[in-house]
């Protein structure tokens, strides 16, 4: 446990945490405070669309490889190559039904959904959330990315309340692993550790109600890289 924890085993204050958020970047802030709220209480074509060209610049994923040219500007998403599309048909269908199964959880708070559903419900989630991302992969193969990378932030895009973004980095000197689902059970044991120690919840770190504990954890996972 190395994004929450310092590198004696303690957790990071939540002050520090609080000013990790406030400090990471307007742009992305509000860029994924946009994408939650959309999707909120549904997910369709349109808002995968919408999503996934708002947040992949962001991430500078559209300067060069297969992503290259998508933008969302003036609420109109430019897909030249087609790339969102052939997401969508790849991989469409299981992101749905993960978020009509989420919907279905109307007792938990969206924002700590991946943490507070009860853990035989959550094993189904993850599981459901590594099929679609071994779907997406293949789909965001280019020149330059091994599809992995772009692959976890389209899910982040569409699902921010259970997914998250891993950059390059963080594959191969953070999580040290290459199974999607296993990196997801890796922040929801640290999210809950941190809480354990703390005894405070990760989500309360930002004031936003669009903020999801991935979203928060991701801002110190990239604080994290080597």
């Amino acid at each position: 446990m190395n994004i929450l924890f310092d590198s004696r085993g303690r957790a990071i204050p939540p002050k520090k945490i609080k000013t990790c958020i406030s400090e990471f970047g307007k742009s992305y802030t509000k860029t994924v405070r946009n994408m939650t709220a959309r999707s909120e209480t549904a997910l369709t074509q349109d808002i995968f669309f919408q999503n996934v060209a708002q947040l992949m610049p962001n991430f500078k994923m559209t300067r060069r490889g297969c992503f290259n040219g998508i933008k969302f500007k003036h609420g109109i998403v430019y897909d030249p190559n087609g790339q969102i599309l052939a997401c969508w048909a790849a991989g469409g269908k299981e992101v749905i039904q993960i978020k009509n199964y989420l919907l279905q959880q109307a007792d938990v708070h969206r924002r700590r959904i991946i943490a507070d559903i009860p853990d035989e419900l959550r094993k189904h989630v993850v599981a459901d959330l590594g099929k679609a991302f071994k779907k997406l992969v293949p789909i965001c193969i280019g020149n330059v990315s091994n599809g992995f990378v772009a692959a976890s932030k389209i899910l982040f895009a569409v699902l921010p309340e259970i997914s998250l973004p891993v950059d390059t980095a963080q594959w191969r000197k953070l999580s040290k692993t290459v199974v999607y689902g296993d990196i997801i059970n890796l922040m929801i044991n640290e999210i809950k550790a941190w809480e354990n120690q703390t005894n405070q919840h990760l989500d309360l770190c930002d004031s936003c109600p669009d903020t999801t504990l991935p979203a928060i954890y991701n801002v110190m996972a990239m604080k994290a890289r080597p």
